[in-house]
């Protein structure tokens, strides 16, 4: 079959290897649509941590081809996205309902093959049925939205609150959506990126704010002199995340959903957040929220259509992998 390998930091190439076998609790997925996600290129440039030479691709959909001798509930034919992660259920974090923090957490496309190939075997307890006519390229964004959503019940946002969002990227297009569910009276977005900015306008967006032409802080305090309820970083630019501290006012949350370099610090003072209750969250990966995705996905409540730019077949990844970033672009996805 035809595969992606990353076979070494900053290399990547299009090849092909053997059909993966399939245990008696895994499925066997013809992969329709597989997302690329910003942590992919992290991977390939030794800036996030995985196994090599790898597969990537943990963002995924696809047609079960078959089913090991031991699973239920799945049958060939069966349209199904993955739960990338897969985690040990014994370690101290799992038994303290803690999943996501698994001690032992293996991940698809991460640790493991994953869905950047013609194939791709998964554990059935990772997989997700769907509707036999529903869109494989929408189901890919199954993950990225569960992770959202974890995002967006740590931020608490609450009807009538305002809610500013730095990077209208793929995560900041789902996470305005999500917030506009939630009730919030505003979505402000910032980006840089003139495209971005009109698809965010496009999907509803209050207001979107070029840095380069207004400082955010200043024309976030001039609309709302005392602050918003809920900053999220989007982006994982540490100025954003400065930004969302001087943007968000007394008894707020500013959520650091982005992922910023980790060389990279700021400074902040305790005080300031003492006396002013500030609560500063991180949101890692989906625990339990996949489920949550994949009926948000289906309703058709989330734009789906909005997220997904892009599509390219396997054949032309690194072209795919070159498309994203760009101002015209939000989920580029690679269809085997």
């Amino acid at each position: 079959m035809l595969a992606l390998q990353f076979p070494a930091l900053h290399r990547m190439e299009v090849i092909q290897v053997p059909r993966p076998e399939v245990g008696p609790r895994e499925l066997l997925l013809r992969v329709g649509s597989a997302g690329i996600c910003g942590t992919d290129p992290h991977i390939l440039h030794g800036m996030y941590p995985a196994n090599l030479p790898l597969i990537p691709g943990h963002e995924y959909a696809g047609i079960v081809e078959s089913a090991g001798s031991e699973v239920d509930g799945f049958k060939a034919g069966d349209r199904v996205t993955v739960d990338p992660n897969i985690v040990c259920g014994t370690c101290s974090y799992c038994r303290a309902g803690k999943v996501h923090l698994c001690k032992n957490l293996t991940a698809l496309g991460v640790n493991i093959p994953g869905g950047f190939a013609e194939y791709s075997s998964v554990p059935a307890g990772q997989a997700f049925l769907l509707p036999n006519d529903f869109s494989l390229a929408h189901a890919s964004l199954a993950e990225p939205v569960a992770c959202c959503l974890r995002g967006m019940d740590l931020a608490n946002v609450r009807s009538g609150d305002r809610v500013v969002i730095f990077g209208s990227g793929p995560m900041g297009a789902i996470m305005m959506q999500l917030a506009a569910m939630q009730g919030a009276s505003a979505v402000i977005i910032v980006e840089p990126q003139a495209g971005r900015r009109r698809r965010a306008e496009n999907l509803g967006a209050s207001w979107a704010i070029d840095p380069a032409q207004d400082p955010p802080v200043e024309a976030i305090r001039s609309q709302y002199p005392d602050g918003v309820e809920v900053a999220f970083d989007c982006s994982g630019n540490v100025n954003a995340v400065k930004q969302c501290l001087e943007v968000v006012m007394r008894g707020g949350t500013v959520m650091m959903y982005g992922v910023c370099d980790k060389s990279q610090n700021i400074e902040v003072n305790p005080f300031w957040i003492n006396d002013n209750e500030i609560t500063i969250r991180g949101s890692y990966n989906n625990p339990n929220t996949m489920g949550r995705a994949v009926e948000l996905l289906v309703s058709g409540r989330l734009n789906a259509d909005a997220v997904v730019t892009h599509h390219f077949p396997l054949a032309k990844a690194e072209e795919a992998f070159r498309a994203i970033g760009s101002s015209e672009t939000l989920k580029v996805v690679i269809d085997p």
